[in-house]
């Protein structure tokens, strides 16, 4: 039942100032309304003066002011909220002669719905956008909203995922029919839906109705495989249970329940993790559930194989390209009898940096269907342990095993041993930081003499 709960503290404030205008909440807001769930951000039509009213609540609330559409009259006010959180309130000109005419241009019914801002405050529903909503269906608002805007296609996928929702029949065909000229929408477009996807929930489901609807090509080089939606599940359940305090009990089977005991010390650091962003607004949560679907880059270009609309930062896809190399060689381990010596984890960490972590995890996540039954649960104990083992080095022992301290540069190494400036000094540095993870050397003394005993001969440093 829609109540003024859910309303942030500065919308009676913004409805104060624009009074005088005729204006309408509209979009998301309307249907967040309804749901009574927290409404962050705010969308306002108007028949006209779309600009001044912008202008005016940015000049009196201290906010941010932006025309983002000169043409369509469109103009964006950033405000702080009462949690200092960034807050966006869009307002826009009437696509129609009035209100039921603008809503007739939207995409699906449940955000083809309005409230009046007078002392009435109806709501305005032409196309039934509260009943779909009472009966969990997704429904286009007419069949030329798809074929007008084909990216809201795949914005069907992400709002029947987020809201729990039935896609109709009929609109599941729409998509169908009007899916493919998703290729004619700029690429930056297509990648901020997917990442908005990405942000879940349900990333696994989503990616599946991709697949069913025939919308994966037009996002992926590849189909998106049974596999593909095991590993993504996996992730999917994984990182609810680290990004929540949840205990190991709380997981919905024993082997994420024995991970989440393996590996649950690293809850916080994993959390910190997960929540970077290699660019502003898009983060490496977001870039884990794309690595599965792409090729395993053991011998691939991973770069080269993935259409162009999914047009990534150099730093995305280097952690996707190394996650992905990475992932490979905890599998070799995962199949081996040995387990990671403080040298191979350096080794790791060094060539795939914090990639390594990702790796990690998409490793388990490509083996985690082999380990089903309670048979198995020794050798998933084992691959557990060795996985632990490199996070380990990454978030308990990286001054040991991963950067130790530098004891000797180049300038030591030319005066001490008389080398000249080269290919070699690089080399011999190297060998003194295994030296250091795996003999232990720890002075400046001890690196002079290892390094003394490597240069003649002496010694032999490990494969």
């Amino acid at each position: 039942m829609m109540n003024n709960k859910p309303f942030p503290a500065l919308y009676e404030q913004i409805i104060d100032l624009i009074e005088p205008y005729q204006v309408y909440l509209v979009g998301g807001a309307v249907r967040d309304l309804h749901l009574g769930k927290p409404i962050h951000d705010l969308d306002f039509a108007l028949p006209v003066d779309t600009i001044p009213a912008a202008k005016l609540v940015a000049d009196q609330l201290g906010g941010a002011f932006f025309v983002l559409d000169p043409e369509r009259e469109t103009a964006r006010v950033i405000l702080k909220d009462e949690n200092d959180q960034r807050m966006m309130v869009d307002f826009t000109l009437f696509q129609g002669k009035d209100i039921k005419a603008d809503l007739g241009t939207r995409d699906f019914t449940i955000t083809s719905m309005a409230l009046a801002t007078g002392p009435d405050a109806k709501v305005i529903d032409p196309y039934g956008g509260v009943q779909d909503l009472k009966d969990g269906l997704l429904r286009a608002t007419t069949e030329q909203s798809l074929a007008d805007d084909p990216l809201r296609c795949l914005r069907a996928v992400r709002l029947a995922a987020q809201f729990g929702l039935r896609i109709l029949p009929e609109t599941k065909d729409q998509i169908r029919k009007y899916g493919s000229g998703i290729t004619g929408i700029s690429p930056e477009r297509i990648r901020d839906e997917l990442f908005r996807i990405l942000d879940g929930p349900k990333q696994a489901a989503a990616f599946q109705a991709l697949e069913i609807l025939g919308l994966s090509p037009y996002v992926f080089f590849e189909e998106v495989t049974d596999q593909h939606i095991k590993e993504l599940a996996f992730l999917e359940e994984l990182w609810a249970l680290f990004l929540k305090e949840h205990d190991q009990d709380s997981a919905a089977n024993w082997s994420l329940g024995l991970l989440i005991h393996r590996l649950g010390r690293y809850r916080g650091d994993l959390q910190t993790y997960l929540k970077g962003e290699p660019v502003p607004g898009r983060t490496i949560y977001q870039l884990s559930f794309i690595a599965p679907l792409l090729e395993n880059g053991k011998d691939k270009d991973i770069k080269s194989d993935t259409p162009s609309i999914l047009p990534l930062s150099n730093q995305e896809w280097e952690i996707l390209i190394q996650s992905k190399q990475a992932a490979e060689v905890v599998l070799q381990y995962s199949k081996s009898e040995d387990n990671p010596r403080p040298l191979d984890i350096y080794r790791y960490y060094r060539q795939y940096k914090s990639a390594g972590i990702m790796g990690v995890f998409l490793a388990l996540a490509s083996v985690s269907s082999e380990y089903k039954g309670s048979s198995h649960q020794d050798g998933w104990i084992t691959i557990l342990d060795k996985c632990r083992s490199f996070l380990e080095g990454w978030w308990e022992k990286k001054d040991q095993w991963i950067s130790p301290p530098i004891l000797l540069n180049g300038d030591d190494l030319q005066s001490e041993f008389s080398i000249s400036p080269g290919p070699r000094i690089g080399s011999l540095l190297e060998s003194l930081r295994e030296a250091q993870v795996e003999r232990g050397i720890s002075s400046r003394g001890e690196a002079v003499q290892f390094l003394t005993d490597l240069v003649e001969g002496s010694i032999e440093i490990s494969e």
